[in-house]
């Protein structure tokens, strides 16, 4: 797939790219399969990955897994290797991307949104990322879709608490969902402010984020995940008790599981 006229126009202008039917059905049936075996490893507090969990109406859930690139070796194959991925995100950053980061929002019935943002805020040790929003439910309305604002040409927008863009500006910037089906792939950087509401509907809305930087600038994920950890350690898992913390940035909306301890990220066993 190539990036060119039109849809460089639209990166170029508002720091997203929607590619609708991207990916073949078959590969999209396979990740399915691939985060459902990462999900599965949240259940043992010796298995691989990093897991953040929820609190909603029916109870505690799971709301995010990460650091699976290197644990599951076809998933790990598809965040680098992946000829639309790399070919779009070549064209992007104008040279080879390099894996900063991946994670899965589950977004379960009742799952939280996130506060609106930029990710730049949160994204250490480069000025400058994509990310790479791959469906596995259908991203709609109701289920909790992004919002996207433009912006990003502003570069690092005023914040307010915790890194959430501020109020005032909030209310400056003209939003507009993005809804997605599974096999669509939606690029954005990392200065595209962007939101996001919780799932009101019966069915989970998963969504793969992987996030890259240019290869040229270094290969950081490794020191990001230990950065992460080393500011979760003293932390409880929770802001005041209203809500869990899953993020660097504290712009997740979701409810602490009880007690605290169950609700924090939890570290893989070496």
């Amino acid at each position: 797939m190539t990036v060119d006229g039109e849809r460089l126009d639209e990166w170029e202008v508002h720091g997203r790219l929607h590619l609708p039917g991207a990916l073949d059905p078959a590969l999209v049936g396979a990740l399915r399969t691939w985060v459902d075996e990462v999900a599965a490893w949240s259940a043992d507090p010796a298995g691989p990955g990093l897991h953040h969990r929820e609190q909603t109406d029916a109870g505690p859930v799971l709301a995010r897994s990460e650091r699976f690139a290197d644990d599951h070796e076809r998933l790990g194959d598809f965040v680098r290797s992946d000829e639309t991925l790399v070919g779009v995100l070549t064209a992007l950053f104008d040279g080879p991307p390099v894996l900063f980061k991946e994670k899965v929002n589950y977004k379960h019935p009742g799952g939280g949104g996130f506060a609106p943002h930029q990710d730049a805020t949160a994204y250490r040790f480069v000025d400058h990322h994509i990310s790479v929003m791959v469906p596995i439910d259908p991203a709609t309305l109701a289920s909790g879709c992004l919002w996207f604002a433009d912006g990003h040409r502003r570069g690092r927008l005023p914040t307010g608490e915790g890194g959430r863009i501020a109020p005032d500006v909030v209310e400056q910037l003209a939003w507009t969902p993005l809804e997605a089906e599974p096999g669509d792939v939606v690029f954005f950087d990392s200065y595209a402010p962007h939101r996001s509401d919780t799932n009101t509907t019966d069915r989970s809305r998963r969504v793969l984020y992987l996030t890259y930087n240019a290869a040229s600038r270094g290969d950081h994920r490794l020191a990001y995940y230990a950065d992460k950890l080393a500011e979760f350690a003293d932390a409880d898992g929770t802001f005041g008790r209203d809500r869990v913390r899953i993020s660097i940035n504290d712009d997740f909306l979701g409810r602490p599981v009880e007690p605290a301890s169950e609700s924090t990220m939890r570290e893989a066993t070496p």
